[in-house]
């Protein structure tokens, strides 16, 4: 069946600066919604009990109600939801999607209806699960965020060691595991100080890499990629004259927009390994 909307969406207005947010990011992706302030012009003078009958009941694909404590305490919000449950009942499909913003019960909304909590999403990411609802695929830049590390990206340092060669050298070594749901393209790491090199900066780059791999690199959920840095003997004057707490930390971030950050590990850690290759020559 055609509908003219893919979403119909019912909100309170004081839901509306999150909401807006997912209504622009659907629109962006091709999506037909209905969101109130797209629509100014048409409903201008229309008979809006009449008007959202139409619109909440036989418009569109799917109805996802931002729910809240705002929302129970609407005239109109009620009126939506009452008419998108009686769609729901009159073709016995799935039809509304509820998205909670709080635990606020609606009447007519079973506790058991899959629901999705909006707190665990940005305007952005909710607005990609809904295109992907709609079996299509989500083209979104989300707003760049930093996440706490949970195994994801794991720094430490090496000393590298040869069966014919003995102790040859020291290298940085980050391990990138995707444990998101889906795949994710990760950028090439870069490292930050917590005290800056001298008369520098406290964010750099390595570019020596042991084995070589292409970045941004695709993971499957649960895959791992590594790559080591090798430290040149020459910097050790440069790691020396950092503070003796200084910590390294290795930063990796997907091409969507999200940041890991990874352990720190203290910068002394790299003067050891240093030392111990010497003291092992």
């Amino acid at each position: 069946m055609d509908y003219k909307y893919d979403v119909t969406l019912s909100f309170a207005g004081e839901d509306r600066k999150y909401v807006g947010q997912v209504a622009k990011a659907l629109s962006d992706n091709g999506i037909e919604v209905f969101y109130d302030k797209f629509e100014e012009a048409d409903l201008w003078g229309k008979d809006l009990g009449v008007h959202f009958d139409y619109v909440y009941r036989k418009s569109a694909r799917y109805c996802i109600p931002f729910i809240s404590e705002h929302y129970k305490k609407k005239i109109w919000t009620n009126h939506e939801i009452k008419t998108a449950i009686a769609r729901a009942i009159e073709n016995h499909e799935e039809y509304i999607l509820p998205a909670r913003f709080d635990d606020t019960e609606i009447e007519g909304i079973r506790p058991t209806l899959g629901y999705v909590n909006l707190k665990e999403y940005s305007p952005e990411e909710f607005a990609s699960l809904v295109i992907k609802k709609l079996g299509r695929e989500p083209n979104i830049p989300l707003p760049e965020k930093e996440q706490e590390n949970e195994g994801k990206i794991y720094l430490a340092v090496r000393v590298l060691i040869s069966e014919y060669q003995g102790f040859f050298g020291a290298a940085l070594g980050v391990s990138i595991t995707n444990i998101e749901k889906e795949h994710r393209y990760f950028n090439e790491p870069y490292f930050t100080l917590t005290h800056p090199f001298e008369g520098a900066t406290d964010t750099f780059y390595l570019f020596e890499k042991l084995v070589p791999i292409n970045f941004p690199v695709k993971l499957e959920y649960g895959q791992v990629a590594s790559v080591d840095y090798n430290l040149k003997p020459k910097s050790i004057d440069m790691w020396a004259s950092l503070p003796e707490d200084t910590l390294v930390q290795a930063v990796v971030t997907t091409t969507i927009g999200e940041r890991y950050k990874s352990n720190q590990v203290p910068a002394k850690d790299i003067l050891k390994a240093f030392k111990y290759k010497k003291h092992n020559k």
